[in-house]
């Protein structure tokens, strides 16, 4: 028999008590009409290659979606919560089964409670997300992530209140790769569990707004990214085995034995997911390009007197065409790897981690002189690096708005090659594996074109003229033709059994 540390135990605990205690009713189900779901199906699906955007989030982004638009039509909520279960049942972003006719009158008193302010629609979304899919045992295991990483490292931070608070939101953004409108909605969920008035609200989302924006937050945020790998470990073998983990744990040869099985079952996943998310990218991308030669590059070619075919044929097939070629260099973690992992994940349960020194995060921004050497060497570079492109581009007679949006692009499939290959990582410990001069090479050429692209999707997230276009242009009138679709059917079914019946 081997003892688990302290974080050990009450991971092993808290997992027991949820097993005992929660439980998901699945009576009264919904059941939509096979046509309308099948629309609003691959209406979804559609929707969703326009945005990147982790898997896990996407049903609490179509959520808020819902509730913007009914709220903006000034509906009842009510008939909102009514038509949100219908909405969502229609796109199979919940199982029929798992519908309670109570949830119904719960979803009203959310959207009651947050209506009057558009910036408190993501709150709402939010918490009707979490009651359609409860489970507390993600969320145990993200404070155990953080209480474990909160006696490993360090930072230049007096009060302890603010640095816990501070590694659990590095956690939940690193770790359990949530949105920012999520994570406020956990820290509301410990400051303010229960608000009556909105001036109380509103100061505690003010304070929320300052730990969310703490001056070392992308300092913590990359410091746990390096950390999180055995933990995603972990994660996956509490979630298998939550019910014996109790009787696992005890034996730390059995624990190994089942660690080894699932992370080699986990890097044979990683493949299918690395290939969704960029099937994803690949659409997101040749998508938007499609409507921007159709917006901008073709109407300014005409302006011009001629549409340059080569230009416009290079502009709409390099971006997609550059994904498939970053991804395909996307490679699993070798054989080093696993022992490594292993050793770590049984380290983080069993070993007394408050016994190991800890990691401290530099804060200052003082640079050496070779650090600043190296800068002003990498500050040429790229700039020569974007005169060479250029050059190219002339040479190829690209004109000045074909160049900006194949600069534009080169950017943003960069940065989201980037963001594919990082998912090949969750299981990868930095030091098992040594980057080749070639790969680093490639990281520091392309390293100034992924951070403009980084910039650039956080722009193209806050006016995203595909998300208009699918949001205010198609959905809104697509959803009801649905819904008189639906009644209509329903009207079909009724008369048809009057008459056979």
């Amino acid at each position: 028999m081997n003892s688990l540390n302290t974080n050990g135990l009450n991971l092993v605990r808290e997992i027991g008590l949820a097993n005992k205690f929660y439980s998901q009713n699945k009576n009264n189900p919904a059941k939509p009409h096979k046509s309308a779901s099948t629309l609003a199906f691959a209406f979804e699906k559609a929707r969703n290659a326009v945005e990147y955007r982790d898997e896990h989030l996407i049903r609490q982004a179509a959520i808020e979606r819902i509730l913007k638009r009914r709220l903006f039509l000034n509906q009842s909520s009510d008939k909102i919560a009514s038509l949100l279960i219908k909405e969502l049942t229609w796109a199979r972003y919940i199982e029929p089964q798992s519908i309670e006719s109570v949830k119904k009158d719960k979803f009203k008193d959310i959207i009651e409670k947050y209506r009057g302010s558009e910036q408190l629609i993501g709150l709402c979304a939010c918490e009707i997300d979490e009651m359609l899919n409860f489970n507390p045992i993600n969320q145990i295991i993200v404070n155990f992530v953080s209480s474990t990483l909160e006696t490993l490292i360090d930072f230049e931070e007096p009060d302890k209140v603010t640095k816990s608070i501070q590694i659990y939101i590095a956690t939940e953004r690193s770790f359990a790769k949530n949105s920012e409108i999520l994570i406020k909605y956990k820290l509301l969920k410990v400051l303010l569990p229960r608000w009556d008035n909105q001036l109380k609200l509103q100061a505690t989302l003010t304070k929320i707004d300052e730990y969310l924006n703490y001056k070392y937050k992308d300092l913590l945020r990359r410091k746990v990214a390096q950390m999180t790998s055995p933990f995603n470990l972990i994660r996956d073998l509490v979630i298998k085995h939550s019910n014996e983990l109790e009787i696992l744990t005890n034996n730390k040869d059995d624990l190994e034995l089942k660690t080894k099985e699932i992370l080699e079952q986990k890097y044979r996943e990683t493949k299918n997911k690395v290939l969704r998310a960029s099937q994803r990218s690949i659409v997101y991308i040749f998508l938007t390009k499609m409507i921007l030669a159709m917006l901008i590059e073709i109407p300014f070619d005409i302006l011009l007197g001629k549409i340059n075919y080569l230009v416009l044929s290079i502009n709409i097939l390099f971006p997609p065409s550059l994904m498939i070629l970053f991804n395909s260099r996307v490679r699993l973690p070798g054989n080093n790897n696993t022992p490594l992992m292993i050793e770590r994940v049984t380290e983080y349960l069993y070993s007394d981690i408050n016994q190991k020194k800890k990691e401290v995060i530099a804060t200052n921004n003082e640079k050496s002189t070779t650090d600043k050497i190296f800068f002003y060497i990498f500050l040429v570079t790229s700039m020569l690096l974007v005169l060479g492109i250029i050059y190219l581009l002339n040479l190829l007679s690209f004109n000045f708005v074909n160049q900006i949006i194949f600069l534009f692009f080169l950017s943003v499939v960069s940065f989201f090659a980037f963001r594919v290959k990082e998912i090949s990582n969750d299981y990868l410990l930095p030091e098992s594996e040594n980057d080749s001069f070639l790969d680093s090479l490639l990281d520091y050429i392309f390293l100034p074109i992924i951070k403009s692209g980084q910039w650039l999707s956080g722009q193209i997230a806050k006016l995203n003229l595909l998300s208009f276009l699918f949001d205010f242009i198609i959905e809104a009138p697509l959803k009801s033709f649905l819904e008189i679709l639906e009644q209509w059917l329903h009207f079909v079914r009724v008369k048809k059994e009057e008459f056979l019946g």
